[in-house]
Protein backbone atom coordinates (compact mmCIF):
# COMPACT_ATOMS: atom_id res chain seq x y z
CA UNK A 1 0.00 0.00 0.00
CA UNK A 2 2.97 2.29 0.65
CA UNK A 3 4.88 1.88 -2.11
CA UNK A 4 1.19 2.31 -4.24
CA UNK A 5 0.83 5.43 -2.59
CA UNK A 6 4.28 6.50 -3.19
CA UNK A 7 3.85 5.92 -6.92
CA UNK A 8 0.67 7.74 -7.36
CA UNK A 9 2.57 10.96 -5.57
CA UNK A 10 5.72 10.22 -7.77
CA UNK A 11 3.40 10.37 -10.83
CA UNK A 12 1.39 13.79 -9.74
CA UNK A 13 4.63 15.06 -9.28
CA UNK A 14 5.97 14.16 -13.16
CA UNK A 15 2.23 15.12 -14.91
CA UNK A 16 2.96 18.65 -12.57
CA UNK A 17 6.51 19.24 -13.77
CA UNK A 18 5.43 18.48 -17.19
CA UNK A 19 2.43 20.98 -17.60
CA UNK A 20 5.15 23.27 -15.85
CA UNK A 21 7.81 22.53 -18.40
CA UNK A 22 5.10 22.98 -21.13
CA UNK A 23 3.76 26.49 -19.62
CA UNK A 24 7.33 27.61 -19.81
CA UNK A 25 7.50 26.69 -23.77
CA UNK A 26 4.49 28.57 -24.23
CA UNK A 27 5.40 31.53 -22.96
CA UNK A 28 8.78 31.33 -24.46
CA UNK A 29 7.12 31.78 -27.48
CA UNK A 30 5.11 34.61 -26.85
CA UNK A 31 8.49 36.77 -26.24
CA UNK A 32 7.55 39.56 -28.66
CA UNK A 33 9.94 38.94 -31.65
CA UNK A 34 7.76 41.41 -33.63
CA UNK A 35 6.21 38.18 -35.28
CA UNK A 36 2.95 38.88 -34.47
CA UNK A 37 -0.01 39.80 -36.46
CA UNK A 38 -0.28 43.58 -35.77
CA UNK A 39 4.23 43.58 -36.62
CA UNK A 40 3.36 41.96 -39.52
CA UNK A 41 0.70 44.39 -41.05
CA UNK A 42 2.71 47.37 -40.34
CA UNK A 43 5.79 45.74 -42.44
CA UNK A 44 3.67 44.88 -44.83
CA UNK A 45 2.33 48.34 -45.33
CA UNK A 46 6.20 49.70 -44.85
CA UNK A 47 7.10 47.42 -48.20
CA UNK A 48 3.95 48.69 -50.15
CA UNK A 49 4.62 52.46 -49.27
CA UNK A 50 7.89 51.72 -50.75
CA UNK A 51 7.01 49.72 -53.67
CA UNK A 52 4.42 52.35 -54.79
CA UNK A 53 7.24 54.96 -54.33
CA UNK A 54 9.73 52.66 -56.60
CA UNK A 55 7.36 51.67 -59.04
CA UNK A 56 6.09 55.49 -59.70
CA UNK A 57 10.12 56.24 -60.27
CA UNK A 58 10.43 53.09 -62.74
CA UNK A 59 7.68 54.11 -64.37
CA UNK A 60 8.68 57.71 -64.68
CA UNK A 61 11.99 57.05 -65.90
CA UNK A 62 11.70 53.41 -67.43
CA UNK A 63 7.63 53.02 -68.40
CA UNK A 64 7.62 49.89 -65.90
CA UNK A 65 5.50 48.85 -63.17
CA UNK A 66 6.91 45.16 -60.50
CA UNK A 67 5.46 43.49 -58.24
CA UNK A 68 7.04 42.78 -54.87
CA UNK A 69 9.31 39.93 -55.98
CA UNK A 70 9.45 36.87 -53.19
CA UNK A 71 12.77 36.10 -53.92
CA UNK A 72 14.21 39.53 -53.77
CA UNK A 73 11.63 40.49 -50.52
CA UNK A 74 13.70 37.40 -49.36
CA UNK A 75 17.15 38.36 -49.70
CA UNK A 76 16.39 41.78 -48.47
CA UNK A 77 15.01 40.38 -45.23
CA UNK A 78 17.72 38.21 -44.67
CA UNK A 79 19.87 41.17 -45.27
CA UNK A 80 18.41 43.24 -42.76
CA UNK A 81 19.24 40.48 -40.41
CA UNK A 82 22.41 40.47 -41.13
CA UNK A 83 23.34 44.18 -40.63
CA UNK A 84 20.69 44.78 -37.73
CA UNK A 85 23.24 44.34 -34.61
CA UNK A 86 25.73 47.36 -36.62
CA UNK A 87 25.22 50.70 -34.72
CA UNK A 88 26.58 52.15 -37.99
CA UNK A 89 26.88 51.37 -41.07
CA UNK A 90 30.03 51.20 -43.18
CA UNK A 91 29.86 51.87 -47.37
CA UNK A 92 30.53 48.52 -48.09
CA UNK A 93 27.05 47.78 -45.28
CA UNK A 94 24.69 49.64 -47.85
CA UNK A 95 24.76 46.99 -50.63
CA UNK A 96 24.94 42.97 -50.96
CA UNK A 97 25.16 41.71 -54.45
CA UNK A 98 24.09 38.09 -55.20
CA UNK A 99 24.92 37.20 -58.52
CA UNK A 100 22.51 34.35 -59.90
CA UNK A 101 24.49 33.94 -63.66
CA UNK A 102 27.37 35.43 -66.11
CA UNK A 103 24.81 38.63 -66.84
CA UNK A 104 21.84 38.84 -63.50
CA UNK A 105 22.35 39.68 -60.69
CA UNK A 106 20.48 41.02 -57.30
CA UNK A 107 21.37 44.08 -55.93
CA UNK A 108 19.80 44.84 -52.04
CA UNK A 109 20.61 47.84 -50.29
CA UNK A 110 19.69 48.85 -46.43
CA UNK A 111 17.97 52.05 -46.37
CA UNK A 112 19.94 54.36 -44.21
CA UNK A 113 19.70 57.89 -42.89
CA UNK A 114 23.05 59.60 -42.62
CA UNK A 115 23.35 61.09 -38.75
CA UNK A 116 25.92 63.12 -36.77
CA UNK A 117 27.16 59.28 -35.70
CA UNK A 118 27.43 58.67 -39.80
CA UNK A 119 25.20 56.24 -41.43
CA UNK A 120 22.48 54.46 -39.68
CA UNK A 121 19.85 52.04 -40.95
CA UNK A 122 16.61 53.62 -41.45
CA UNK A 123 13.43 52.71 -39.20
CA UNK A 124 9.91 53.25 -38.86
CA UNK A 125 7.97 52.35 -35.14
CA UNK A 126 4.56 51.38 -35.83
CA UNK A 127 3.07 53.44 -32.87
CA UNK A 128 5.01 56.40 -34.43
CA UNK A 129 4.59 56.12 -37.87
CA UNK A 130 1.38 57.73 -38.68
CA UNK A 131 2.26 57.84 -42.33
CA UNK A 132 5.22 55.74 -44.29
CA UNK A 133 6.84 57.89 -46.18
CA UNK A 134 9.84 56.59 -48.15
CA UNK A 135 13.07 58.53 -47.97
CA UNK A 136 13.44 60.50 -51.37
CA UNK A 137 16.70 60.40 -51.45
CA UNK A 138 17.08 56.91 -50.77
CA UNK A 139 15.11 56.30 -53.47
CA UNK A 140 17.02 58.19 -56.36
CA UNK A 141 20.00 57.16 -54.83
CA UNK A 142 19.39 53.30 -54.64
CA UNK A 143 17.99 53.39 -58.70
CA UNK A 144 20.97 55.67 -59.73
CA UNK A 145 23.72 53.39 -58.19
CA UNK A 146 22.18 49.91 -58.73
CA UNK A 147 23.70 49.63 -61.79
CA UNK A 148 26.51 50.58 -60.83
CA UNK A 149 26.61 48.29 -57.61
CA UNK A 150 25.72 45.56 -60.48
CA UNK A 151 28.70 46.61 -62.72
CA UNK A 152 26.02 46.41 -65.84
CA UNK A 153 26.34 48.19 -69.08
CA UNK A 154 24.05 51.04 -70.29
CA UNK A 155 22.10 48.33 -71.94
CA UNK A 156 21.09 46.50 -68.48
CA UNK A 157 17.84 46.34 -67.84
CA UNK A 158 15.73 46.26 -64.41
CA UNK A 159 13.72 43.16 -64.13
CA UNK A 160 12.60 42.21 -61.04
CA UNK A 161 12.00 44.81 -57.76
CA UNK A 162 11.51 43.51 -54.48
CA UNK A 163 11.03 45.05 -50.98
CA UNK A 164 11.49 43.60 -47.37
CA UNK A 165 10.90 45.38 -44.00
CA UNK A 166 11.91 43.34 -40.85
CA UNK A 167 10.49 44.14 -36.93
CA UNK A 168 13.69 43.90 -34.78
CA UNK A 169 13.57 45.31 -31.09
CA UNK A 170 10.05 47.50 -32.11
CA UNK A 171 11.79 49.28 -34.98
CA UNK A 172 10.75 47.74 -38.47
CA UNK A 173 13.55 48.45 -41.12
CA UNK A 174 13.57 48.37 -44.86
CA UNK A 175 15.72 47.37 -47.71
CA UNK A 176 15.18 46.97 -51.05
CA UNK A 177 16.21 45.40 -54.15
CA UNK A 178 16.54 44.82 -58.23
CA UNK A 179 17.17 42.25 -60.44
CA UNK A 180 19.19 43.52 -63.12
CA UNK A 181 20.04 41.90 -66.40
CA UNK A 182 22.65 43.04 -69.09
Amino acid sequence: YLEESNMKKMKRLVAVLLAGIMALAMLTACGGTGNDAATAKFEASVEQAYMAKLNEKLNETYGKKFENDADIKKSAVDYIGEMAGKENLGRNDFWKVEKLDEKTQNVVMICYDVTEKGYVMSSYEADKAETITPNETTIKAFLSLARIKANASNTAKFTALGVGAKTINGKTYVAIGLRVEG
